[in-house]
């Protein structure tokens, strides 16, 4: 009876040890066990843009898997931006994005995020992405806030194949003002 209860005390410590492994980086729910299948982090792509111009955020979403992984679009992503006095207004493409109650819902509008090929790297569009391999992909912050000259902080929640969110780096950025 002793061994039996030792052997439960540590089944269930392994359990919550690899669940909440799990919960930082997403699930793979394909093959009946759950292993971590992406992490996800964030770059500006410029750290300061002129009043006017697009401030672009990189998502880089790694492939930590022993398996290739097929993307068909890419995972949902939502973008959370902090400036000097909280966060900006949110503009009416991105409250539509996001499914805001009382807003027409989307047909065929402007994409918020692009996927890249990055030069010099295969492309995984058939295939899949393999173990360790990586995509890109590219968020006009502007289709989503409307951002004034001033100081902002940025990251995402990427939702994972398993349906987990997935939280990103925080980087800053600063919007300048119009030049005279």
């Amino acid at each position: 009876m002793r061994a039996f209860q030792t052997f439960s005390l540590r089944m269930t410590t392994v359990a919550v040890i690899a669940a909440s492994c799990a919960f930082i980086n997403g699930q793979d729910t394909s093959a009946g066990t759950k292993s971590a299948v992406f992490s996800v982090s964030i770059a500006m792509k410029h750290d300061s843009v002129p009043a006017g111009q697009a401030p672009l955020v990189m998502l880089t979403q790694t492939n930590i898997s022993k398996h290739a992984i097929l993307l068909e679009n890419g995972l949902p992503a939502r973008v959370h931006i902090l400036g000097e006095k909280g966060e900006p207004p949110k503009t009416y493409y991105y409250r539509q994005l996001l499914h805001e109650p009382g807003l027409p819902g989307l047909v065929d509008g402007p994409g918020g995020f692009t996927h890249l090929d990055i030069p010099g790297e295969k492309p995984y569009h058939d295939e899949g992405i393999p173990p360790g391999g990586s995509v890109v992909s590219i968020h006009d912050l502007k289709m989503m806030y409307d951002l004034v000259p001033g100081q902002y902080t940025v990251y995402l929640e990427v939702q994972d194949l398993s349906g987990v969110w997935l939280r990103t780096n925080t980087v800053h950025f600063e919007i300048l003002p119009p030049t005279q």
